[in-house]
C-alpha cells in the first residue's frame, strides 16, 4: 500500500485543470513565483548598485572588511563594501532558492532539506540558477520515486518523515556533484576555454566575441558566464595587457549589460506580453543592467525560457560581435558604467550595447507574440471543432 502522503496534494496540482501535464504543472507554479524572485534579484542588484554609487568601481579592490576594526560607521567605503558584499551574496543565492522553490511545488516541504544540499551544491559550484533548477528537479523526482515504495504500517511515518528526506539528500547531492555538475562543468569548461584560446591566436576575433557574448547571455551569472570572465579576466591581469586583452574585457562587460537592459526595454515596449510581476520588475531592471549585472535577467528566464534566452542570445552576439569590430576598451573586469573613466571609446562600447539591447527587446517580442497568436488560433480551431461535433445531423 503506497504511503499516505502520496496522495496530499502538492503546491503546484493545487489549482491544475484536469489533464495538465507534470510540465504544465510546474511551468504554471514557477511562473507564479516570479514575481517573488525578482523582488530576490531587484535587492541583491541594488545594493551592489548603490555600493558603487558610493565607493565607485574601486571598492571591489578595497581592503576594507565589514567586520573588526578596519570597519567604521563614519567611512562611506565601510558602507560601500558592506553592500557590495550584501548584494553579491544575495545574487549567489539565486541558484539556492530556484532549488528550494521548485522542489517545494513538485513535493511540498519534504523536499526543502533535499533541495538545500542541492541548491548549496549549486552555489557552490556556480552553476547559477540552471543549477538550481536541475538541483530542484532532481529533488522532486528522487522524493516522488521514494514516495512510492510499500512498507509496512508501523514504518510508514519514519519513512515519510526520515527515510525518504534523508535519501533524497544523498541523492540529490551525489548526483547532482558527481554525476551532472562536476563531470560536466569540467570537461565543457575545458572544451571552451580552449575555442577562446585558438580564436585569440588564430585572429579570428570577430568569432570570439561572438563566442564571449553568447556564453555571457546564456545562463545568467551561473558556470558558462564565469569561463567567459574568468578569460577575460586573465588578459587584464597579465603582466603586459594589450589592447586586444582589454577588448576581450570590453566585449564581456557590455554583453553582460544587454540581457536586462533588453528585456527591461521589452517590457515597456509591448507591455501586455507581460504580466505584471514582469512589467514591475522591467522597471528596476534596467538598472542592473547598467551596473554590468547579468542575473537581472533572470527572473524573465524562469518563467519563460524558450523565449528569453534565444533573444538575449542573439543581443548578446551582436553586442560582442560590435565591441569587437568598434574597438573600445575596459581595464577593470566589474561596474559597468559606474566605471566609464576606465572604458575606451565609450560611446562606441555604448552603441554596441544599445544594438544588442535593440535585438534582445525586439526578438524577445516577436517570440512572445508569436506564442501568443499560436495559441489562439489553437483556441479558435479547438473552438471550431467542438462545434461542429455538438451540430446534429442533417436528415
Amino acid at each position: 500500500m503506497p504511503s499516505p502522503t502520496s496522495t496530499i496534494p502538492t503546491p503546484m496540482d493545487e489549482h491544475a485543470a484536469p489533464g495538465d501535464h507534470a510540465a504544465t504543472r510546474l511551468g504554471r507554479w514557477l511562473t507564479a513565483g516570479t514575481g517573488h524572485l525578482a523582488i530576490l534579484t531587484t535587492l541583491g542588484g541594488l545594493l551592489v548598485a548603490l555600493a558603487y554609487a558610493i565607493g565607485g568601481w574601486k571598492i571591489t579592490a578595497s581592503s576594507v572588511s565589514v567586520t573588526g576594526q578596519d570597519f567604521s560607521w563614519l567611512r562611506p567605503a565601510s558602507w560601500a563594501m558592506a553592500l557590495l558584499q550584501s548584494g553579491n551574496l544575495t545574487l549567489d543565492i539565486l541558484g539556492l532558492a530556484v532549488a528550494l522553490y521548485t522542489a517545494y511545488g513538485i513535493v511540498g516541504r519534504p523536499g526543502l532539506l533535499p533541495a538545500f544540499a542541492g541548491g548549496l551544491t549549486a552555489v557552490t559550484m556556480d552553476t547559477g540558477y540552471l543549477g538550481g533548477l536541475a538541483a530542484g528537479l532532481l529533488t522532486g523526482a528522487s522524493i516522488t520515486v521514494l514516495r512510492k515504495i510499500t512498507v509496512p504500517a508501523r514504518w510508514r511515518a519514519l519513512m515519510a518523515n526520515v527515510v525518504v528526506p534523508l535519501l533524497a539528500t544523498v541523492i540529490t547531492a551525489v548526483v547532482f556533484f558527481s554525476a551532472v555538475a562536476a563531470p560536466l562543468l569540467a570537461h565543457l569548461g575545458s572544451w571552451l576555454s580552449d575555442k577562446l584560446v585558438v580564436l585569440e591566436l588564430t585572429d579570428h576575433h570577430l568569432w570570439l566575441g561572438v563566442l564571449l557574448g553568447l556564453l555571457v547571455c546564456c545562463d545568467f551569472g551561473g558556470a558558462l558566464y564565469k569561463i567567459a570572465y574568468a578569460y577575460a579576466l586573465a588578459g587584464v591581469n597579465a603582466y603586459s595587457p594589450t589592447p586586444d586583452h582589454m577588448a576581450f574585457m570590453a566585449a564581456t562587460v557590455a554583453a553582460g549589460m544587454v540581457p536586462s537592459l533588453g528585456l527591461s526595454l521589452a517590457t515597456l515596449v509591448r507591455r501586455t506580453a507581460f504580466t505584471e510581476a514582469e512589467r514591475n520588475y522591467g522597471k528596476v531592471a534596467w538598472l542592473l543592467g547598467v551596473t554590468g549585472i547579468p542575473q537581472g535577467a533572470f527572473p524573465f528566464a524562469l518563467r519563460d525560457p524558450l523565449r528569453v534566452i534565444p533573444a538575449t542570445l542573439a543581443g548578446g552576439a551582436v553586442t560582442g560581435v560590435l565591441t569587437m569590430t568598434f574597438g573600445p576598451t575596459m581595464a577593470v573586469p566589474h561596474g559597468g558604467f559606474f566605471a566609464i573613466d576606465q572604458i575606451g571609446k565609450p560611446l562606441l562600447m555604448v552603441a554596441a550595447i544599445a544594438a544588442g539591447t535593440l535585438v534582445t527587446a525586439g526578438l524577445t517580442i516577436a517570440l512572445k507574440c508569436l506564442r501568443k497568436a499560436q495559441a489562439t488560433a489553437a483556441a479558435h480551431i479547438t473552438t471550431r471543432t467542438r462545434v461542429r461535433t455538438r451540430q446534429p445531423m442533417s436528415g
